[in-house]
């Protein structure tokens, strides 16, 4: 018989990908959701009754800091701050409370609390691997910063601990050939359908500088490494959930632009792209990371698309 995971906010592109993985193998997944369902339970009744009696906890819940759908503003900064810090601390607090816990807990953060630093044109950035200390403290830093502060509650003499920051997540996307369908995103999630709109229209650009890291992950990589971390009892503290290859934002539309057959046409100032998500949530776009995977390698993990080449190569269908 399988194991039981118990995945918050498991509704969501990454929890969705780890979800089929697990239940491809037999085992057994409960979401932790807002609304109630087959296979789920809610955070009030979490907080009401507890943990349900399982093997393994994974956290993903949170509001997305980019959704294009949300006008940034205060009320909206606060609602993505509590809806990530406010449910880790349910989640730990469950856990902490079983009087069977789970023996493994995995909690998630992104690749933001590396935090951005003045990089001059003469300098590269450096490489940050696990151990690595913020570069500086921006919003989706400080963001980062009490998600997993909350997270480092969870009673350690009882639960095995892996922390996983995350990097750009890459899902498939589709170039369709008729007129109607470019404005429609689809069923795709992830960063590429949010991008793919510009570049069918012919309005392809490079974002900001262009020297930016880029730190990203095929989607199946990231599910795959969740797994990995449940079935090896002996990994705990961080791993970076982001590809060994290290490329600049640049790099990367040119790549998605090739491999979309697409062109690039313009460049996207910094004063545009600050004036469309927000001064706070800009130097996710405009400045970043080279976040290397030097832990996650080390636990012995294979990544199936090393390569944004590979990566794009089976993420990317042109139908027309």
């Amino acid at each position: 018989m399988g194991a039981h995971i118990v995945i918050g906010g498991g509704s969501g592109f990454v929890g969705s990908a780890i979800t089929e993985k697990l239940r491809a193998r037999g085992d057994r997944v409960t979401w932790i959701s807002r609304h109630p369902g087959p296979d789920r339970i809610t955070w009030g009744q979490l907080a009401e009754t507890g943990l349900p009696q399982c093997d393994a906890v994974i956290n993903l819940a949170g509001m997305h800091i980019l959704n294009p759908r949300r006008r940034w503003n205060a009320a909206y900064r606060e609602e993505v701050i509590r809806s990530r810090v406010e449910t880790t601390q349910t989640l730990v607090d469950a856990i902490n409370r079983a009087e069977k816990p789970p023996e493994l807990f995995v909690s998630t953060a992104g690749k933001c609390f590396y935090g951005t630093g003045e990089i001059g044109a003469a300098r590269e950035y450096p490489e940050l691997d696990e151990d690595a200390e913020p570069m500086g403290i921006d919003f989706p830093a400080e963001l980062v910063g009490q998600w997993e502060k909350a997270a480092e509650g969870i009673d350690t003499s009882r639960v095995r601990h892996a922390k996983v920051r995350i990097a750009i997540v890459l899902g498939a996307v589709r170039r369709e050939g008729f007129l109607s369908r470019l404005w429609r995103i689809g069923n795709s999630r992830g960063f590429l359908p949010i991008i793919r709109l510009p570049f069918c229209l012919g309005l392809g650009c490079v974002i900001g500088e262009g020297r930016q890291p880029f730190p990203w992950i095929h989607i199946d990589d990231c599910a795959a490494l969740f797994l990995h971390l449940i079935d090896n009892r002996d990994l705990s503290g961080r791993f970076n959930a982001v590809a060994p290859e290290s490329v600049t934002s640049e790099q990367f539309i040119r790549a998605f632009a090739s491999h979309l057959r697409r062109p690039i046409v313009w460049r996207a100032p910094q004063w545009l792209i600050m004036r469309l998500v927000g001064a706070e949530r800009a130097s996710i776009l405009l400045e970043g990371q080279k976040v290397v995977p030097r832990r996650t390698l080390e636990s012995g993990f294979r990544f199936k698309y090393p390569t944004l080449d590979e990566a794009l190569g089976d993420l990317v269908e042109i139908t027309v």
